[in-house]
């Protein structure tokens, strides 16, 4: 049985406020705690899961005015870490409306896969917001004591490890092998959660996104879900890979063996792939038969960038200085990113992704290190 908890409403805070997204909807928002079990979970309590959190994202037409987005044990946790004063990050704003009237729309849904410890699916609300804002359902997926801190709707706070957890291969295979498990049990229960929620999601084409280990999930799913029956009904258009090195099924790490994801694949890099990519996104790309490409940022990006922990660094002077792009334009940029993707699996074309001269001019940061020929 899916349990269902209202949000209670946050109040209204000055200072730091997130960009709005730049579509025709208001973002709505409604979590819930799956039952689910994860046998030998290495993340959690004598090593049994007994749970996600999941979290839909959603268009509607309802308000969606400015309030704080955090839960105050995640904001603890960054401000203790980064060694701020309470409130620094907590008091972020940004455009959402809790448990919302959604609106149908009928496009692709995007399952979203956040970081391996951190930082959880929460603190990409800035990415997110901007393709909610433009039609799609965001369903994100996050899997508690692996993250630094998760709070279930009932108000059930849960600290996890630190961001410094996964600190070896064997123990990040585990932990992405049970992420793939997460997904597949997500997307078989998701016909039920949308009836139970009168959420009108599509319910069969699924684009994938994640950041890190979520990110390597997001081009291996398709991979697991060609051979679940469960799966036979639903279509996976493509999958973005924000930073993460790829792990199995994608890329065996052990033989040096990738596999053909068979749809659309984006890999896109923080500035410190700049000096060579790793051996899985090489090896990953050559084994593509369908539209694949690389991207890596030029200038100061730092890995958990692509988060809206850039917009509460750069507020507080903890990251930025010379070279690094300011929050507002990596945020842009990864929006248009994800954006653009979704037009070229839905049919619109490669916008900045075609890599050409006038995307050059506009987007100078963007470095194609792989652009569709050659060798990877």
């Amino acid at each position: 049985m899916l349990l269902l908890f209202s949000l209670p409403a946050l109040a209204l805070s000055q200072g730091l406020s997130l960009p709005p997204p730049r579509g025709p909807y208001n973002v709505g928002s409604k979590e819930l705690g799956l039952h689910h079990t994860t046998l030998n979970d290495p993340s959690a309590p004598n090593n049994i899961g007994d749970s996600l959190l999941v979290t839909i994202y959603y268009p509607t037409r309802d308000a969606a005015p400015l309030q704080k987005y955090m839960w105050d044990g995640l904001a603890a946790y960054y401000e203790d870490l980064y060694q701020i004063a309470p409130g620094s990050f907590g008091n972020t704003t940004a455009n959402i409306a809790y448990n919302a009237t959604p609106e149908a729309c009928g496009l692709p849904t995007l399952l979203f896969g956040p970081a391996g410890a951190g930082p959880p699916s929460q603190l990409f609300f800035g990415l997110i917001a901007d393709s909610v804002s433009m039609g799609h359902a965001v369903v994100t997926v996050d899997h508690p004591y692996e993250q630094p801190y998760v709070r279930f709707p009932n108000g059930t706070g849960i600290k996890g490890h630190g961001v410094e957890w996964i600190d070896n291969l064997p123990l990040a295979e585990e932990v992405h092998a049970y992420r793939l498990t997460d997904n597949s049990a997500v997307l078989d229960t998701l016909p039920a959660l949308a009836a139970e929620l009168n959420m009108p999601l599509n319910l069969t084409h699924y684009i994938l996104f994640g950041h890190s280990l979520g990110g390597s999930v997001s081009v291996g799913q398709e991979l697991i879900e060609r051979n679940r029956t469960a799966s036979a009904n639903k279509t996976f258009m493509g999958g973005i890979n924000f930073d993460g090195t790829i792990f199995a099924p994608a890329d065996n790490n052990h033989t040096g063996i990738a596999m053909d994801a068979r749809m659309p694949t984006l890999l896109t890099g923080s500035s410190m792939r700049l000096n060579g990519q790793e051996l899985s996104w090489s090896r990953f790309l050559s084994a593509q038969s369908s539209w694949r490409k690389s991207i890596v940022l030029s200038g100061s990006v730092n890995h958990t960038d692509f988060s809206d922990l850039v917009f509460m660094r750069q507020a507080n002077g903890i990251s930025g200085g010379e070279g690094a792009i300011t929050a507002t334009r990596l945020l842009e940029i990864s929006r248009t990113i994800v954006g653009d993707f979704i037009g070229l699996v839905t049919g619109s074309g490669e916008g900045i992704l075609s890599g050409n001269e006038e995307v050059g001019e506009s987007f100078p940061e963007l470095h194609f290190t792989f652009n569709g020929t050659g060798e990877p």
